[in-house]
């Protein structure tokens, strides 16, 4: 029970109806009254749904959640009260009202301890997942036993279930656990459904009680039988037979064995089908068994023999279509297994139609499969091609050569020939090409070429399984992309609508020798020899030959008389060549005049030294006795006319010095005369 003081607020200033003025003067209202909380439906709810909660009559509410209006949904569990200023401005505050939300249950699954089945007395202990706000109703065979937790301990046999239920409703376990409660099982024996002595291929029947909760074995001479394990056995073999039944009171023997006696059946007769035509009556045989003991019927299983033909032979009745008798014979217990007999009535073949699989013109070698529309039974087909046997046996056949082609049905009551006919036509094949294979001596396109054919007829191919050809390639030459190695393509004849078979052509891609000779020009004095350097392939050629002892050598000696630029041409074992060339240069001897007279008679008029224009660095120095320089040049061109600084220097004797840088000095002594 909850105080509630009443309170009469009076403003300071006037305020607006239903909010308490922010300064309030408090003072006792007598007439104050305490406000209820009227619900639409129970203080309690389920998960999911709600309750409306209405506070009386007021001019503001306050609710305990926060809320200002007259009513509020609650969905939640929780202590609610109002606060209401009544038309006299004063306060009340309620009741405090309890609301809970329930949970809906779930479907429990039992938990148990082992073992389910006992002997004699014993118990199990069941319990559920206890769940908020549930009571528990446990069942055995339907019927309460306990309602007082969610765990329960069963120590009667039956099936056992339990119900939990709150303001919500009530859910069922999802499972049901049977307890079971064994006895020891009374003497029991073996019975047969049947004869126990019978022909080998016969059975019996066995069976012993049917008991819940327990499991069966049999045994055949004391061995246990596979895929015994039930209460009955159907037993085909002979020997003596017992059961076992185990439960949990412990395993139970048969109190007594019944024996199986097998009769050994007799052997089979032999007998062979019999062929005739409509409406023959037919006679069958058979051998293996003695006169008298032989039974024929007209089915494999069951039924009756035929009366009275218990011999050898039988003869049918008249017959329009083929039938299949059976026969067996006896030794008076057992029959042997029944042999089909079959009585074959044939007609005239009837007349066949004839179809083609395929398309009936094509290339030699190919084929079209013919082969009759219908199957029949009983008859030999026969081929012909432009009504000559060509085939027989089957019903069908390949044509490979060209003809006009009809089939033939025989049997002992006639022969036909078929409705239609085929006629096959066969293109001849081309002859094969014959393919040149193509090189190219380092990474490029290779031309490859064939012959047998005219353009247009021939067809190139990646590979011999590609579908189909390179485009455009039907000339007899074919250019291949740039290749990188060598490879491997096909080419074909097509004639027709013929083609010859796919031959391999090599796209060779060798190697390009690097021919190498002397690393740098070589020089040499005229009449000196020297010996080229060559590398790089398998074979080599200097050119020109002039000065080689042997132009075919890498390194062959090379007197030139003059200054010579020799080219290397190797080449390797695939034949692909490359050149390089290196100069020998032939350095000629300076031949130096030892007078010169530039008299300006147009002879010797100038100091002319042979072979200077080889020896461009050479550097000329003159001097007169006394050892002064009177004359001095490089890169000298035989122009030097006898003159010091214009002058013409007097008839003498004077020293001169020729150097070749690097190479050699040359002196001597030069007149100059008129």
């Amino acid at each position: 029970m909850f105080l509630i003081l009443g309170f009469c607020t009076f403003s300071a200033r006037a305020g607006v109806a239903g909010v308490m003025p922010r300064a309030l003067e408090v003072t006792p209202c007598s007439t104050a009254v305490k406000p209820k909380i009227t619900l639409n439906g129970p203080p309690t709810i389920c998960a999911g749904g709600s309750v409306l909660l209405t506070a009386s009559a007021g001019k503001s509410y306050k609710w305990s959640n926060g809320a200002t209006s007259r009513s509020i949904t609650v969905t939640q569990t929780g202590a609610y009260f109002v606060e209401v200023v009544d038309e006299n401005d004063c306060l009340g505050k309620s009741d405090t009202l309890e609301v809970v939300v329930s949970a809906r249950l779930k479907a429990p699954k039992i938990e148990y301890t082992e073992p389910l089945v006992v002997c004699a007395k014993g118990s199990i202990a069941m319990r559920v997942e206890e769940q908020e706000g549930a009571a528990y109703i446990w069942k055995k065979d339907g019927v309460l036993v306990y309602d007082k937790s969610n765990e329960f301990t069963a120590t009667e046999a039956g099936v056992y279930t339990v119900e939990l239920s709150n303001f919500c409703g009530y859910v069922r376990s999802s499972n049901k656990v049977e307890f079971v409660i064994q006895q020891p099982l009374p003497a029991f024996g073996v019975q047969a459904a049947g004869k126990l002595v019978f022909c080998r291929g016969g059975s019996v029947k066995l069976s012993v009680p049917e008991v819940k909760n327990v499991t069966y074995a049999w045994f055949r001479d004391g061995k246990a039988i596979s895929g015994g394990d039930s209460h009955t056995l159907q037993a085909t073999e002979a020997g003596t037979y017992t059961a076992e039944i185990t439960s949990q009171c412990g395993t139970f023997r048969s109190s007594n064995s019944l024996q199986v006696e097998l009769l050994g059946l007799p052997e089979a007769p032999a007998a062979e089908k019999v062929v005739g035509c409509t409406k023959s009556s037919l006679t069958l045989s058979a051998s293996g068994g003695k006169n008298g003991m032989y039974r024929w019927y007209t089915s494999a299983k069951g039924g009756v023999a035929i009366a009275g033909a218990n011999g050898p032979s039988f003869t049918t009745p008249l017959l329009s279509s083929s039938t299949t008798y059976y026969v067996a014979v006896t030794n008076g217990q057992c029959e042997s297994e029944r042999v089909p007999v079959e009585a074959i009535i044939n007609t005239k073949p009837e007349v066949a139609a004839i179809e083609a699989k395929g398309p009936l013109e094509f290339c030699q070698g190919g084929a079209v499969e013919i082969s009759g529309v219908t199957a029949y039974k009983g008859v030999t087909y026969v081929w012909l091609r432009d009504g000559k046997e060509v085939e027989s046996g089957s019903s069908t056949l390949q044509a490979t050569t060209k003809g006009v082609y009809t089939l033939k049905l025989e049997n002992e009551c006639g022969s036909t020939v078929s409705s239609n006919s085929i006629k096959v036509t066969v293109w001849p094949a081309p002859e094969t090409p014959v393919a040149h294979d193509g090189v190219s001596c380092g990474p490029g396109k290779v031309l490859l070429s064939a012959i047998g054919g005219a353009n247009g007829e021939f067809r190139w191919y990646e590979d011999t399984h590609s579908a189909t050809a390179i485009a455009g390639a039907t000339a007899a030459e074919f250019e291949t992309p740039s290749l990188q190695k060598s490879r491997t393509y096909y080419v074909s004849v097509v004639r027709n609508g013929c083609e010859t078979e796919r031959v391999p052509v090599q796209a060779f891609v060798y190697p390009r020798p690097v021919a190498s000779a002397s690393v740098q020009d070589l020089e040499i004095e005229a009449g000196d020899s020297t010996r080229l350097l060559g590398s790089g392939g398998a074979s080599f050629t200097w050119s020109p030959a002039a000065g080689l002892d042997d132009p075919a050598s890498a390194t062959p000696v090379a007197k030139p008389d003059k200054t010579t630029r020799y080219t290397l041409t190797v080449r390797n074992e695939e034949g692909c060549e490359d050149t390089t060339s290196v100069v020998v240069n032939v350095r000629q001897l300076l031949e130096i005049p030892n007078a010169f007279s530039p008299n300006g008679d147009g002879v010797n008029d100038t100091w002319e030294i042979r072979n200077i224009e080889f020896y461009p660095q050479a550097k000329i120095e003159v001097y007169n006795r006394w050892g002064s320089l009177v004359y001095e040049r490089s890169d000298y061109r035989n122009e030097w006319t006898g003159t010091y600084r214009g002058a013409a220097l007097p008839v003498s004797t004077y020293f001169y010095v020729v150097t070749v840088p690097g190479k050699a000095k040359f002196t001597g002594y030069l007149n100059i005369v008129n």
